[in-house]
């Protein structure tokens, strides 16, 4: 069976349900906490996918998601280059996904040219939101055009640091999902990035907040994210 370790910490708050979506789609899953991954690193080594889900880690000090990217910088690294260069697929939903860009594992580049900031309202947005994907390259998004998923953040725009930097995500095939109507003001609409190896998604909206059919008129359709995943292994 593909086995899930999904990571949480202060603060994490979507872990149930992130977790229950990946067991309707086969996987066993493992709730490990961010403090036990640093005593022991090696822990990864014993699964396939390594999650890390939505919520406020921390409380969003310092900016949402700063706190556990550091930890992950200082303790984790290596441990989690090791786990992608291996294989291995990593998802971040929403906090998940600012951990992963301020940890610089999304896009993957030795400088750090991108961010996620204050949405332009300047407030939490939390609505239901159309998603196109743009790369389906990434195993977690192969067979699927459209998804419609809830959004709730409040520091969830795409930022840039210039021109070049756009460009270089669009051309390495790093942009994965863009907003038909962008809601929080993310450059070119994007609301997904992948890693340079297309196994690393970070995404805002919340997939696991759409397994069911009556989640909404088109309900059930961010299963697919979690069965993909799943399946690449299989």
């Amino acid at each position: 069976m593909v086995k899930v370790c999904m990571v949480r910490g202060p603060g994490t708050n979507c872990d149930m349900e992130t977790g229950f979506a990946f067991k309707l789609a086969g996987a066993e899953v493992r709730d490990v906490h961010i403090f036990r991954l640093r005593e022991n690193p090696s822990i990864l080594r014993d699964y396939q996918i390594l999650v890390f889900p939505g919520g406020f880690t921390y409380g969003d000090y310092l900016g949402a998601g700063t706190v556990f990217s550091f930890e992950i910088r200082k303790f984790l690294y290596d441990e989690v280059k090791n786990f992608i260069e291996k294989g291995g697929l990593v998802l971040g939903i929403c906090n998940g996904f600012q951990i992963l860009v301020r940890s610089g594992l999304i896009p993957g580049w030795e400088e750090r040219a991108i961010t996620l900031g204050f949405n332009r309202q300047g407030r939490f947005v939390d609505r239901w939101v159309e998603l196109e994907v743009v790369n389906e390259e990434t195993p977690f998004l192969r067979g699927i055009e459209t998804l419609r998923v809830p959004i709730a953040h409040a520091e969830g725009r795409l930022s840039v640091r210039d021109e070049d930097v756009r460009r270089r995500l669009w051309d390495g095939k790093h942009v994965a999902l863009v907003y038909k109507e962008n809601p929080n003001g993310s450059v070119d609409d994007i609301a997904g990035l992948v890693d340079t190896t297309g196994r690393v998604l970070g995404l805002m909206p919340h997939p696991e907040r759409n397994i069911f059919f009556h989640h909404t008129e088109r309900g059930g359709e961010g299963i697919k994210v979690f069965e993909n995943a799943v399946r690449f292994f299989l």
